[in-house]
Formats: structure tokens, sequence, C-alpha cells
């Protein structure tokens, strides 16, 4: 039995080496720390990093039409890493007969999901321009930028159009310009502090109450420290769905003398895991796949309610992308662009993509 399962594991692991063109086509395993291997802040060589916008080779979408898929995407596609997962065991109850193999579910967020025109969400009329920053999975809560002012509106159906909205008070020493991120019932919201060195949750008791005006920052203790102690700024915080996980934006900011000649400022995608005593030290997610630079961030804006799908805001190109991956703990090879969607938070069936457009928060459907 055990000789039969090596056999057809070694078969595999021939066939996915077969389908690739060189050990170096998959990116390394990301590490967890900071903006470099050893978890600092700092620089990097012009030469070695590229913009935002490149993908390492073998990475989909390099150079090709929107939503295409690289090798690496289509190794993904078939499910590789479930395959291997998948192998039977000893063909115990519930299990696989040897030799079958196991394809991972498919997605919340389809890969090839076509978008129709969008349309104006319902909000009360104003000419004033208005920007998404946060919806709920139910899309019953949104927050919004209007002429830079920041609101709350609350509907009790995803169909009706949203009640009169209401003021955020931002408490002093934090700012929604740099993102914010509502919990999926809606009663805390997630912004950034001014300085760019932090994260601070409000809270209110009810979905139609308002949020309270003193920022806590007991559960992001670590996060907060960490900054300080690299000398990093955070920005595009997106809580999970689930509430497990948050993911945002670090980056080296721009020293006053600006970088040294050839050297450009990190920027990368950090996920952060919940734990009893608050968010802990976080996982670099985007390198050697989408890693930016200070100037041209990846900035995180949505994720699907299975955690399988990362929305975010590409400043080297100036689009929307979204990137998928087997599991809620793979990495995000295969990448979708999303065009000129920014801004983009799907809801829980991700047959809506919620965005800001033209100066005004609109909803597109499948």
């Amino acid at each position: 039995m055990k000789r039969d399962w090596l056999t057809v594991l070694g078969a595999l692991t021939c066939f996915a080496v077969a389908c690739s063109s060189g050990s170096g086509d998959r990116a390394p395993a990301v590490s967890a720390g900071g903006a470099d291997a050893e978890g600092g802040a700092g620089g990097k060589p012009v030469a070695g990093g590229g913009g935002s916008g490149g993908l390492k080779a073998g990475i989909a979408g390099e150079g090709g039409t929107s939503g295409a898929l690289g090798e690496a995407g289509a190794l993904h596609a078939a499910g590789e890493a479930g395959a291997l997962d998948g192998l039977a065991g000893d063909g115990g109850a519930g299990g696989l007969e040897q030799g079958m193999i196991a394809t991972p579910e498919a997605p919340a967020c389809a890969e090839a999901a076509t978008w129709k025109a969008a349309a104006p969400v319902s909000i009360a009329a104003t000419d004033a321009v208005e920007r998404l920053l946060a919806i709920t999975p139910d899309e019953l809560d949104l927050v919004f930028v209007r002429a830079e002012r920041p609101f709350v509106a609350h509907r009790a159906v995803a169909s009706d159009p949203f009640g009169a909205e209401s003021p955020l008070a931002v408490p002093s020493g934090y700012d929604v310009n740099s993102g914010v991120t509502l919990s999926a019932d809606g009663t805390m919201l997630v912004l950034g502090a001014s300085s760019g060195q932090g994260f601070a949750s409000l809270r209110r008791t009810a979905r139609t109450s308002a949020f309270g005006s003193m920022p806590d920052t007991t559960a992001f203790l670590e996060l907060n420290q960490r900054a300080l102690q690299t000398m990093e700024h955070y920005a595009a915080p997106v809580l999970a769905p689930d509430g497990k996980s948050l993911v945002f934006s670090g980056f080296t900011p721009e020293p006053p003398g600006g970088f040294p000649s050839g050297v450009v400022g990190v920027a990368v995608v950090y996920e952060s895991l919940s734990s009893p005593s608050g968010w802990s030290t976080p996982t670099n997610i985007s390198q050697y796949l989408f890693e930016g630079t200070t100037l041209k961030r990846p900035l995180p804006t949505g994720l699907s309610f299975d955690s399988r799908t990362l929305f975010y805001f590409d400043e080297g190109t100036g689009k929307q992308q979204a990137r998928f991956r087997d599991r809620p703990d793979a990495p995000l090879y295969t990448v979708v662009d999303l065009g000129d969607r920014v801004g983009a938070i799907p809801n829980r069936a991700c047959d809506a993509l919620y965005y800001s457009s033209s100066g005004n928060v609109v909803v597109a459907s499948m």
C-alpha cells in the first residue's frame, strides 16, 4: 500500500515538474516579517524590485490580456496544491481511494467573472464627489467620502436604497484617507493613524447607531509597536469577513532627503491573523508576486467571503486587480485585471462588486 502511494505521489510530482519550464517558475514560499526577508523596513535596488505592477517570471497576467493566466496560474487552476493534499491515505472511512486526486472547491469569486455596466448606489442625491471606503458583505452598511468628509449609511435590505447618511466622527490623530474597513456585522470600523504608524478601531452597539469617537488600539498593540520599530507605514486595512485575518499595505516612507540613488522604498501586502491577544505579527503575502515601491504601492480594497480572492489597487499600473488562491493560507498566484474599477469590494456571494467611478459609488453585477 505504502509503495503504491509513493508511486502515485512520485508520478504526480514528475507531472508537475514536466508542466513547469524550470524550478524557478513558481515563486518561493512567502516569509513572515517585514518588507524584506528579515522583516525590517528599508529600500531595495531599483533593478531588483520593479513596480508593483511588474510580476515575477511565471506569474499569470504579465503583458497579457485582462484575466489571462500564465503557466503558474494554469497550475493553480488545475489544483496542483489540492492534488498533492488530496491523495488518499490508508483508505479509511470517508477517504479517497488510493490514486484519486482531490480538486479544490471553486472560489466564492469566479476568476472569469464578467461584470455588467455599473449603476450608482442609491445614496442621498448630491452633485458632490463621492468615494467608496467600505461596505459589509451583506451590503447593508456603507462608509464613503463625500466632498472629503466621511459618512456612514445603513439599509435594512440590500435591494433598498440606503437611508439617510450620518457623519463619521474621526478621532484626533486618525485619518480615513489611508483606508477604512468594516467588520462583517457592521459594528466595528478599523482606520489608520494620521502618522501612518498604526491602526485603531471604533465600535458601536448596533448597526443603526453612531460609531464611538474613542479609538481602541488594544488589539493592534503588536502591529503598532512593530510599525514604530521598523519605521514602516501602514495603509489600506481590509478585514476578512470571518474576522480571522487583517490584510493591509506596509511601506517604507520616503525620507526627508529622498532615497539614495538607485534605491526605492519597499511596499508589500501583509496578512495578520487574529489571536486571543490581538493581531499577530504579519506575514508578507505579496513577496515575489506583487510587491511594489513607496510611490507604486499595492493597496488592498476587499477580500472575498472565503478569503481566497484579494482585491487591490495597483498604483504602479493605475488598475484594480484581483488575485486568487486555492486556500486562505495559499499564495495568491492567479491575477485578473479589473481595469478602472477602483476600490473594488465584493458582496458575500461575489455576484456584486462595489467601487468608485466618475465621482460616484457604484455597483456592478454579474
